[in-house]
């Protein structure tokens, strides 16, 4: 039981963090949990749609319960899946749940799994999965994989950094989002601007002088959490962490490089750098309205934006994240796990869903309906992902950036200590009185103590 009740503090602790890869629960595409991670949208399917997706399992047919997050081209894509697997065999039935967001779901799996009602496979956010692999909740997957000839070499390396917990291969990678530049083309060629955008913060500042000049914001992004001063601290050589999640990392060059540079934007109105409740719904309007002319956002906001941009009349484009030292990308969405203590016929069937979830077919659609980045090889060199990427160039540049992943916090403390890490950019962004390196010491102080207490 005490195990149980530390579970459910941890829970709160996730809240912030989650937010970075998928935000509140969705408007109109997928963040974030930011809501940058694009979970913009409805709260769940339509009542139509969900039922359509979820038939009741027949009889002749073993129930697999699968727990999803997030709603609209989210919860279609899921339930659509749902139903392929279901038409393509005869002996499981998969009913898809939508269960809200990242936070709203794992509150609830830690619930059904104390009252040993928990579902066969379900969504975890890729932060969270160590939480869950090191409370038994997850399954290890090593077995089965071995047996059935699972190839994980499949699956792309920098999708795999959150999928073993103690050495044990417990998450599969499902519906992965990373943070990209969203541009509006129009607006940048009409300034003289390459639409390819800015390969690097000195790029950045170019493009930030001729766009404020035009009277038009030149770069917007939320503080949702700290995603993406993780893909700042990471482009000058740093990093939040060290190695073993012991103590914080960012009271650094690096960290000062990274914060100074925000401030340099800030200053010379080069970019709004957005907090408060409201920062994740803001910046996206701004965008649509024209009032922005780019954004970092989730790649599985690519769908939205794009057809947001028609309606606008606009085009858009994307573009990695601008380098520094180097480009460096943290990841948000999700990872797929089996849910430990349930019938040997139902985990059998939720690992069947689970190969079926990684076939090339299910990924072209999952990565076409969404814009989440497919988590494997075999699908993206598959012909129909090949001729959507030429007819859809803008949803492969986060496939390619994916080559510059840097791995998210496996340990619950080092979640707490992100939540930190949020207040600390609010507190900077806030009062320009406060020096980087003050903030950054202050800061190293606290965390570390969330760390040590870990």
């Amino acid at each position: 039981m005490k195990k149980h009740m530390s579970f459910l503090l941890i829970l709160a602790m996730l809240a912030t963090l989650l937010a970075g890869c998928g935000g509140k629960p969705q408007q109109k595409e997928n963040e974030p949990d930011t809501n940058v991670s694009g979970d913009n949208g409805k709260e769940g399917p339509d009542e139509e749609k969900e039922l359509e997706g979820s038939t009741n399992a027949s009889t002749e047919r073993i129930k697999i319960d699968f727990w999803y997050c997030w709603g609209d081209a989210i919860a279609e894509t899921n339930e659509g899946l749902a139903k392929m697997f279901n038409e393509s065999q005869d002996k499981y039935e998969v009913v898809a749940s939508y269960q809200g967001s990242y936070v709203d779901e794992m509150a609830k799996l830690q619930a059904a799994y104390v009252a040993k009602e928990q579902p066969t496979v379900a969504l975890n956010e890729t932060a969270s999965v160590g939480i869950f692999g090191k409370a038994g909740i997850a399954m290890d997957l090593t077995e089965l994989a071995e047996r059935d000839n699972f190839d994980v070499d499949n699956i792309n390396a920098g999708l795999m950094t959150n999928s073993y917990v103690d050495g044990k291969f417990v998450a599969v990678p499902y519906m992965r989002s990373i943070p990209i530049m969203i541009m509006n083309a129009t607006v940048l060629e009409k300034n003289g601007l390459d639409p390819a955008g800015p390969k690097n913060w000195d790029e950045l500042l170019e493009y930030g002088k001729v766009l404020s000049a035009s009277g038009i914001t030149p770069l917007e992004f939320p503080v949702t959490n700290e995603w993406y001063f993780e893909a700042f601290i990471n482009q000058a050589g740093g990093s939040l962490l060290n190695e073993d999640e012991s103590a914080v990392a960012f009271h650094s060059e690096a960290g000062v490089k990274a914060l100074d540079y925000w401030r340099e934007l800030t200053e010379n109105g080069y970019a709004n750098i957005l907090t408060g409740a409201d920062c994740g719904t803001i910046f996206k309007a701004d965008f649509l309205s024209q009032n922005a002319a780019m954004i970092m956002t989730s790649c599985a906001d690519i769908t939205y934006f794009i057809d947001g941009a028609k309606e606008s009349g606009f085009e858009i484009s994307t573009a990695f994240l601008p380098a520094k030292d180097t480009y460096a990308i943290p990841t948000g969405g999700a990872q797929l796990i089996l849910c430990n203590g349930k019938s040997q016929e139902e985990t059998e069937g939720g690992w069947e869903f689970i190969k079926f979830l990684c076939s090339d077919e299910a990924q072209v659609y999952m990565s076409q309906k969404t814009g989440y980045v497919p988590a494997t090889y075999s699908s993206v060199e598959s012909d129909t992902m090949k001729t959507f990427y030429q007819e859809n160039p803008s949803y492969k540049v986060a496939f390619d950036q994916l080559e510059y992943i840097v791995p998210r916090p496996l340990t619950a403390a080092a979640a707490e200590a992100y939540s930190s890490i949020k207040t600390m950019l609010e507190e900077f962004l806030l009062d320009t009185s406060i020096q980087s390196e003050d903030i950054l010491k202050k800061y190293e102080e606290i965390c570390n103590g969330i760390l040590s207490e870990g």
